[in-house]
């Protein structure tokens, strides 16, 4: 039931997206959202699904030391908590995808082993030249997307990198039967045709 709550979260999480973009044009445009922004919006978005089956949710953000760590923010009810991880990839390089590594397993020391315990991933990405960022697509979802072509038709020739992070969360933390989507919450104002070269990317999984 938690799944299906967090899916049509994410499901309508896009549309948010959407909004958030026209609301932060042109920060959105040369930088992509910040990880506050992202963070708070799908749990904003999770809640609001919650409360529309009459379950009652709190959210908090959880401190961390490090003022470069990643937003981790909890939402807890009586019968699950869920974990939203917020991540910017401004660059795609290999430190800014460990970082986020790093960030689940600092939340995996938080996780409450009596009751059911649920993860989700938010980042959003630009592309650039780099051969990195040609291959965040299929690093986040293991395998290339069905509509690469569409990637390459604004210009974007994706890439297969040498790891993906499914396999790196199953390795380093045995997480099993991820849902890994990419979102596109761009569009041109002259034709309204979807921008590829700007993605958002979630990823839920049950612990």
């Amino acid at each position: 039931m938690v799944s299906e709550y967090l899916s049509t979260s994410i499901q309508a999480f896009q549309a948010d997206c959407h909004q958030l973009c026209e609301q932060h044009y042109p920060t959105v445009h040369n930088r992509g959202m910040r990880e506050n922004h992202l963070g708070k919006a799908l749990c904003r978005r999770i809640i609001t699904t919650l409360q529309q089956d009459n379950i009652a949710a709190q959210l908090q953000q959880c401190q961390s030391k490090d003022s470069l760590a990643q937003p981790i923010f909890q939402i807890e009810t009586e019968q699950f908590t869920v974990w939203v991880i917020a991540h910017r990839l401004l660059s795609a390089n290999i430190a800014r995808r460990n970082s986020l590594i790093a960030a689940i397993e600092q939340t995996k020391q938080k996780l409450n082993p009596n009751k059911p315990q649920h993860l989700v991933l938010v980042a959003d990405h630009w592309f650039d030249r780099s051969k990195a960022s040609k291959e965040i697509p299929a690093w986040w979802l293991g395998e290339l997307p069905a509509n690469a072509l569409d990637y390459q038709q604004d210009g974007v020739k994706l890439l297969v990198p040498n790891s993906d992070l499914p396999s790196q969360l199953n390795d380093a933390f045995g997480f099993v039967n991820g849902e890994h989507q990419i979102h596109h919450p761009l569009k041109r104002e002259q034709d309204d045709k979807t921008v590829y070269k700007y993605i958002v990317l979630t990823a839920y999984y049950p612990l």
